[in-house]
């Protein structure tokens, strides 16, 4: 009887099997003084792989980086005061590489009516008051994301 030669090694093929379906980070560009906050909110970002932030730590930085590159979503301080919002209409207006409709959230140490007013007039999506908690930082940068889910309702028990 012939003797037959059995390969010594196995090749592992492998299988199709389908990737789960992931949402790709978005382009980010997040515009924060503050070190701590910046960097916290930077890695939140990565970490969780919503986006992909630019930090910047002005908005004499950020007008010059929208004047050549478009951002997905904008994150923006509002330390700086009113050159924050004309950054923010300068997008709404198409005087930037950003696409008009770009989704918007912004952080304040306070909000008064006259500034709520004036941040709807510009469709930001998402005020944080300082102090926030990550999970707000989290949700603000879902929200920026192209159909972002709708807010959380609360659950009442059924009587």
């Amino acid at each position: 009887m012939p003797l037959v030669q059995v390969p010594t090694h196995v090749v592992a093929m492998p299988l199709a099997v389908p990737a789960e379906p992931t949402l790709r980070p978005i382009s980010l560009l997040l515009v924060e003084p503050q070190f701590v906050l910046r960097r916290t909110v930077a890695a939140v970002a990565r970490d969780m792989r919503l986006a992909n932030p630019q930090e910047i730590t002005t908005i004499e930085a950020a007008n010059r980086l929208v004047a050549m590159q478009a951002f997905d979503a904008l994150f923006v301080s509002l330390d700086e005061g009113d050159i924050a919002i004309d950054l923010m209409q300068r997008v709404r207006n198409g005087q930037t590489q950003c696409a008009p409709a770009t989704p918007i959230a912004v952080t304040a140490a306070a909000c008064d009516t006259s500034l709520a007013l004036r941040l709807k007039s510009l469709d930001v999506r998402r005020l944080l008051l300082r102090p926030f908690k990550v999970k707000g930082v989290l949700d603000a940068i879902v929200a920026l994301r192209p159909n972002p889910p709708p807010l959380a309702t609360p659950h009442r028990r059924a009587a």
